[in-house]
């Protein structure tokens, strides 16, 4: 296909040794490649840096750890395309990625259009917790190509030109929770425009335990009512989403699904998540 813009794909990179090779090979060879391949080292302590430098990608390393909103931006700083795509270290692009952010940038003529997004696939379904991640937590916005409120971080491209004029990833947000939304919510405030299509795809290498599901359920509820509040987004809408997704999930788990060990981890997901959210109640921006 024609290219209409440069690309340039980010991957902040933090203790992902066990999947950088593959992630990096996945966009190296994609139908349509990208111009350049910025990795920022997020001051791993694994093998990740070693195995960056065998690879052929423009790599920046952080001396302390500061987090993904930081090892995004400096990747903004670095990169040249005109469009960002960032991809999540544990995540394997699609070999058509690129070339289907392409073309929606190419068929949404819409100059307010600042961003495009995908969507994960979760691969690995080896626990109760993986399995309650792909059902309930699952990284994307349906079936249906629509706009959207934010992008998610793990799949997702931007006009370079955007990302500059808001500042880009709010390092408020120091954990990979909320800086996301926030970003989005900051760009349509802009008066800019998201969309979402369910053709791009990256394949999730996440596994959980319990206590790695519960804390990313926490972080992502407490991070996201700061990124509604700073927006004035009423952040009271997470108590209420949060109400109707025990009802709904709980009720499939258990009587559709069958699934009693599901139902019982929904009771614990809300109990934390509500925890998250009377916690930054009480918080201060």
């Amino acid at each position: 296909m024609h290219k209409t813009h440069t690309i340039s794909v980010a991957i902040p990179c933090y203790n992902q040794a066990r999947h950088i090779h593959h992630t990096v090979n996945a966009i190296l060879y994609q139908t349509v490649p990208p111009d350049e391949i910025v990795v920022v080292d997020d001051a791993s302590e694994d093998a990740s840096p070693m195995i960056l430098q065998q690879l052929p990608v423009k790599l920046i390393r952080h001396q302390q750890n500061q987090g993904p909103a930081a090892a995004r931006n400096t990747a903004l700083s670095v990169s040249s395309g005109d469009i960002i795509v960032f991809v999540d270290a544990d995540a394997y692009a699609d070999h058509r990625l690129i070339e289907t952010f392409l073309r929606a940038y190419q068929e949404k003529t819409d100059p307010l259009i600042a961003g495009i997004g995908g969507r994960g696939i979760e691969c690995n379904i080896c626990t109760v917790f993986d399995k309650w991640r792909a059902l309930h937590a699952r990284q994307d916005f349906g079936p249906k190509p629509r706009r959207v409120p934010f992008l998610f971080g793990l799949c997702a491209s931007y006009k370079r030109e955007v990302l500059l004029q808001v500042g880009g990833f709010d390092t408020f947000f120091p954990i990979n929770a909320g800086e996301d939304a926030d970003l989005g919510y900051r760009i349509r405030r802009a008066g800019y425009k998201l969309y979402y299509t369910p053709d791009a795809i990256v394949y999730h290498q996440h596994s959980d335990t319990e206590r790695s599901l519960l804390r990313v359920q926490y972080n992502w509820f407490y991070w996201t009512y700061f990124a509604k509040k700073r927006s004035n987004l009423y952040p009271w809408t997470l108590f209420a989403g949060t109400l109707r997704r025990l009802f709904t999930d709980t009720f499939a788990d258990l009587f559709l699904r069958g699934d009693v060990a599901l139902a019982l981890l929904d009771l614990k997901v809300f109990r934390v998540k509500m925890q998250a959210l009377f916690r930054a109640c009480r918080g201060r921006i």
